[in-house]
């Protein structure tokens, strides 16, 4: 079974790789030759883009690779999460004004930190590309008890379409023209070998995801 799952996944990864290749290959032909600024910006663009897309599903099946590579460690929610907010909010408060967090002070998981890194911020950056930007758009709460914590990630955007709702977690599956559609796939092959559940639990109004963990209390 895995051995056909992974001959899918090279078959999908051969296939997303050939299109930005190609036209990165055209691109570049066609600047050689290109004689107007204003095109061979155009062109540049294209070759850049297309690379940074290619980058993007080398570095994400790389992260696939090392699933079995798990250094659990008890981490404290509140100030993981704050640490990847912190990262995510550099011009300051207005954009950390989007962040709703209500977080049980005890809740402390046992994961590895690169996976859960990994996990959230796979979450997060989906909120806050279709939040609507409005204050307290992207909503995290997190409930810590004796044998799980539980993590709640939600937005108020428009919500994953019905028809698309079973197809969230394949591979290669996007409704966005620039992701790679690895994103959420990884992140739940990341939470089940932390021995954690990543789910879609439906819109609330916009995509509500819970990952449910090992507590390490």
């Amino acid at each position: 079974q895995n051995l056909a799952a992974l001959g899918r996944l090279t078959a999908s990864m051969a296939h997303e790789i050939r299109n930005p290749l190609s036209a990165v290959m055209q691109a570049a032909d066609l600047l050689a030759d290109e004689k107007r600024a204003e095109m061979r910006t155009r062109l540049s663009r294209i070759i850049v883009d297309n690379g940074r897309r290619i980058e993007r599903l080398v570095r994400e099946v790389l992260a696939l690779g090392r699933r079995d590579q798990v250094l659990a460690e008890p981490l404290v929610v509140a100030d993981f999460l704050q640490e990847m907010i912190d990262e995510m909010t550099l011009r300051g408060d207005d954009e950390r004004a989007l962040f709703a967090l209500d977080v049980a002070p005890d809740a402390v998981l046992l994961f590895d930190r690169t996976h859960l890194h990994q996990i959230l911020g796979n979450l997060l950056h989906n909120a806050r590309r279709y939040c609507s930007g409005q204050l307290g758009a992207i909503r995290i709460q997190v409930l810590g008890g004796d044998r799980a914590v539980v993590v709640h990630v939600s937005d108020d955007g428009p919500g994953v379409p019905e028809e698309g709702q079973v197809s969230l977690f394949e591979p290669f599956f996007t409704s966005d023209p620039k992701g790679t559609g690895l994103g959420l796939y990884i992140a739940r092959e990341l939470a089940e070998a932390n021995d954690a559940i990543l789910e879609f639990v439906g819109n609330t109004p916009g995509a509500h995801f819970v990952l449910t963990a090992r507590s390490a209390r």
